[in-house]
């Protein structure tokens, strides 16, 4: 799934279009020569965790440079620097996501354990297990960062991941700020959101996987 507003919770003011529109340009005919390149040579490489993580870094550590110095980004704010490289990395881990996440056996082991302990503790657990005030336990509320987290499988890019997780954690701050004000106390504070966070993880239908 694309999210095509990957760009939209920061000041940057290039979106993800207008990095696929630049990379249309003639111009950038060398950009996009090694990017196809880069994707071809890593698919056909033995996945290995550490090596591929290290691979990709560097890439998009010398696209970025090479952006920098390119006329198509020339009198461009940091931001707009900032939005290409996110657009860049987007575009990357979307086309190589078969090939990173889950692409090793040890890792689906790991994520089929994750899955089966995290079903077992969803059948019993309680925000009481989590002590967690019963000032801030509304749980019919919680289902909305629930949906968001939930939304994490939808997407490929790793900023886009990142995005569901704090639009997850926003949810829970604002629950937990409202229910501190009508119950006339102090402001919460990390000790009441992590219990929170925790529960609503757990509790999520459709389990995050570790490697994503």
């Amino acid at each position: 799934m694309e999210n095509t507003d990957v760009f939209g919770s920061s000041t940057a003011p290039l979106t993800w279009h207008d990095f696929l529109e630049r990379m249309r340009q003639p111009s950038a005919a060398d950009f996009v020569k090694s990017i196809k390149s880069f994707i071809v040579s890593f698919s056909n490489n033995h996945p290995d965790p550490e090596r591929d993580s290290a691979a990709v870094q560097v890439f998009l550590s010398n696209m970025e440079v090479a952006f920098r110095a390119h006329s198509l980004w020339a009198g461009c704010s940091e931001e707009e620097l900032e939005s290409a490289g996110e657009g860049l990395e987007k575009y990357v881990m979307t086309k190589l996501f078969p090939r990173v996440f889950a692409s090793v056996p040890d890792d689906v082991i790991v994520d089929n354990q994750l899955y089966e302990k995290m079903a077992f503790i969803q059948q019993f657990i309680r925000p009481e297990n989590l002590d967690i005030k019963p000032t801030f336990q509304n749980e019919t509320s919680w289902l909305l960062a629930q949906k968001e987290l939930q939304k994490i499988n939808m997407y490929k890019a790793p900023r886009d991941k990142l995005v569901c997780i704090l639009n997850c954690c926003k949810v829970i701050s604002n629950l937990l700020l409202n229910a501190s004000i009508a119950a006339n106390e102090n402001p919460p504070g990390a000790d009441e959101f992590l219990p929170v966070l925790i529960y609503v993880t757990i509790k999520v239908k459709s389990v995050v996987r570790c490697t994503q």
